[in-house]
């Protein structure tokens, strides 16, 4: 990889990264996408995609190569207390379960189709400019650094990295008690259902994915998955622990058998508010802001993100925005279209990890079916008209 000038530099080849890259490409942008991992690789995620990613899909042009990997459909969502209350939230169309080891890869290659060059095991060590002047970015390939320069960043690279602390951001001098861990399991079939089980400082997500395995996702918190995995913090006793928590849970543990060869963890999960533009960095996806997991709409969010991030790109490349119209504009944007979701999802977490709000919350969604269609609605996309394009 040698240095270069490129219109866009996109940070991370994940959901957000590759959706703006092909979007810039197929309108004729230099685009180059540093990647630090080789693909296909696994991420600690719950997999589920919400009924709107089919039409991001279809927007990207990559509906028949989603279509090919031959994803369950998933059309309900079962959330379940440590004392046994269940609530079934049906949706008004399937959503789908694919492994990121698959869809990431996935959209890579359409990204490189559609002209951008995706470069794996690239790591960007540091980063100066503004959008006034461009930016020059030092990227690690291997044991080679190259300088590479971009008129426009965006930062697509996930919940942290070390290119948030290249950039200084303030949010990783916060400590964050989440931790986060995934594995994949051959257990009793779901029925076309995500589940959702609830465990004192923590819930666990199962979802039937793409390979006939089922993904088995988890926050907990930090102080509870000591307590629980012991001094030598065991995985496995942790997850003996939760399976004890929840009679549901448990039950479908107890009948299942992992088949990964080992969890992946995250630790330090950020949930808390981050800018959308950061050092004249356009941030998309986890980069910009986590929505809770438990709201299903997180790689919904990055598609959204990621195309808005190129309409934003674009427009300044093609001088129909100043650099002071990106500013204001892009983070306005964004809080416009993910604001009310983020905080949304913030709230119904601090209820699911709390028992004596949570048992009585599911009763009451039990009985008042209506409200909890609201809460499903409001965590999606209300916007489905048109490209996101429309809010330039």
């Amino acid at each position: 990889m040698s240095g270069r000038s490129v219109d866009v530099l996109v940070v991370g080849g994940g959901l957000a990264g590759c959706a703006a890259a092909m979007t810039l490409a197929r309108r004729g942008a230099r685009v180059v996408v540093a990647e630090r991992l080789a693909y296909p690789h696994d991420k600690v995620c719950g997999e589920f995609l919400s009924p709107e990613c089919a039409d991001r899909f279809g927007q990207l042009g990559v509906s028949e190569r989603v279509a090919a990997l031959r994803p369950p459909a998933l059309d309900a969502a079962v959330l379940s207390s440590p004392g046994g209350v269940i609530w079934t939230a049906r949706f008004d169309r399937p959503g789908m379960g694919i492994s990121r080891r698959a869809l990431d890869a996935l959209l890579a290659d359409a990204a490189r189709a559609a002209g951008a060059d995706v470069c794996e095991r690239a790591v960007v060590t540091g980063i100066s400019g503004n959008l006034d002047a461009g930016f020059e970015a030092s990227i690690r390939a291997g044991a080679c650094e190259q300088r590479w320069k971009a008129r426009v960043v965006i930062g697509a690279h996930g919940k942290r990295s070390s290119f948030d602390r290249a950039l200084g951001r303030r949010f990783l001098r916060v400590r964050q008690p989440f931790v986060g861990l995934k594995a994949y399991f051959d257990g009793p079939p779901l029925a076309g259902q995500v589940h959702l089980h609830a465990f004192p400082g923590g819930y666990c997500g199962l979802a039937p994915v793409e390979t006939g395995h089922t993904n088995v996702c988890l926050l907990v918190r930090q102080a509870q998955f000591a307590a629980a995995a012991g001094p030598r913090g065991d995985i496995e006793s942790f997850v003996r622990w939760m399976a004890r928590q929840n009679v549901l849970l448990g039950d479908w543990l107890g009948s299942a058998r992992r088949v990964s060869e080992r969890w992946l963890s995250i630790s330090q999960v950020p949930f808390m508010p981050k800018p959308a533009l950061d050092g004249d960095v356009l941030m998309a996806g986890d980069a910009a802001g986590m929505i809770a997991p438990l709201a299903g709409n997180g790689m919904s969010m990055a598609l959204d993100a990621g195309m808005m991030a190129a309409d934003y790109s674009a427009a300044l490349l093609d001088a129909r925005l100043t650099p002071s119209d990106v500013r204001r504009g892009y983070a306005d944007a964004w809080r416009r279209r993910f604001g009310n979701r983020l905080r949304l999802g913030r709230a119904l977490q601090a209820a699911l990890l709390r028992p004596w709000l949570l048992e009585p919350g599911l009763r009451f969604l039990r009985l008042a079916p209506l409200v909890g269609e609201l809460l499903v609605t409001h965590t999606r996309d209300l916007n489905m008209n048109g490209h996101i394009g429309s809010v330039l």
